[in-house]
Parts: C-alpha cells; structure tokens; sequence
C-alpha cells in the first residue's frame, strides 16, 4: 500500500478540515514537541512531485508542497510548507547496513518566524521532536532519533508555517548516518526574476499559462 499522496489530493484531503489549530511556535535554537495541525483555507502554490533518493545505507521517496494559508496564524495568504518521506528500503551502495531514518531537515527559514506541527496522512509516524538551528534558526529538523523510521515506514505530513509570502526552490535533507538530499522549496522576503520558472515541473499549470500567454 502506498503511503504517499498526491499534491493534487493533499490539497482536496486539506480542504476538508477543520480551522488551523496546534501551532506550536518554534523560535532559533530551541526543540519542541510536533503537534497536530488541522487546517482549512489552502492553495497549492507548488509540488516537487515524488522524488526517489539514496543514501546508500536506506532509500526512499520525497516530496515537498507549499500552500498559501488563508488560516496561517501569522498571516492570511502566507506560506505554510510541508514535507513527507516513505522509507522504501536498505541503500543500494551499502544494502548490507540497511541504517534507518532519523531525521528529516528542511530550509532556509533564517529571519522567518515558524510554527511546526504535522497533519495526520493516514499511515505516517509523528516526529519525536522538532528543533531549529542556533543563530538565524536556518534549519528546522524533524527528529526520528527516538522511534526510527525502519522497514517501509514514512512520516506524517510535516509542517512549517512561516510568515512568507513568497518561495524559491531549496532542498531537504534526510538522515542516518549518512544522508540523502532532495529538491524542496524556501521562503523568501523578496520574490526574485525567474523564482517560479526555476521551479519547473514541480509547479502545477505553470507551463500551460506560459503557452497560452506565448499564443496570444
């Protein structure tokens, strides 16, 4: 059974629930418990699509989505950016150690206030913990140091919500010993000449409202 979800029905499976609730705040150098967001009010505004990594001690599936919240308590129509990894098997260069996954680390959130939680996807697993960098607070990591990932498992539907209005493409790294690094998204304060067009397939209807602006 796959425990992974498409953009286009994580934005229908959001649109069912109830209000934002749960936020926990999440400020640089601190580690927080994950709690349950449940939210309405959200617009996809892009979608890495399923991407297969390696770290040669696991594999596994990626995805990045960020939603514009009409519900983000910092800001109506700001950015909320969620995460999900399915662990699908021991590495392919070191298959023998078959390590399991400990931690999921996103960016670049330095000078970005944060709220950090998950939303329940049916058969993921809730972080342990969620702590950000010292200094600016760059990276907000979602701890599995406790209960590890192991076998198939994959993790709930990991959140930050941010006071961002606008994102550029980033990266997402997960973890064991050795890590596995995948394409994502970050905030921004400005919105940079090509930001969305960098984004590439994983922006739904960008490429059709191109053609249709080259045809007329």
């Amino acid at each position: 059974m796959k425990k992974w979800i498409s953009g286009a029905a994580f934005a229908v499976a959001l649109v069912g629930m109830a209000s934002q609730a749960g936020a926990t705040v999440l400020t640089p150098g601190n580690n927080v418990a994950a709690s349950l967001f449940s939210n309405a009010g959200f617009t996809l505004v892009a979608n890495t699509g399923l991407q297969n990594i390696d770290s040669g001690t696991f594999t596994a599936t990626a995805q990045a989505w960020v939603y514009s919240d009409t519900n983000n308590s910092f800001c109506s129509g700001c950015l909320d950016f969620v995460y999900q990894v399915n662990r699908t098997g021991a590495g392919v260069v070191a298959p023998s150690l078959n390590q399991p996954i400990e931690g999921v680390n996103v960016g670049s959130f330095g000078g970005f206030q944060t709220n950090v939680g998950y939303i329940v996807s049916g058969a993921g697993f809730i972080p342990d913990s969620v702590s950000r960098s010292a200094g600016a607070g760059f990276v907000v990591s979602f701890n599995y140091n406790v209960n590890n990932l192991t076998g198939t498992q994959g993790t709930d539907l990991l959140v930050v919500m941010t006071d961002a209005r606008f994102a550029l493409p980033g990266s997402m790294t997960v973890t064991d010993s050795l890590s596995a690094n995948a394409n994502a998204f970050q905030p921004t304060f400005v919105p940079e000449p090509m930001t969305f067009s960098l984004m590439g397939a994983g922006l739904l209807g960008l490429g059709l409202l191109r053609k249709r602006i080259s045809r007329s």
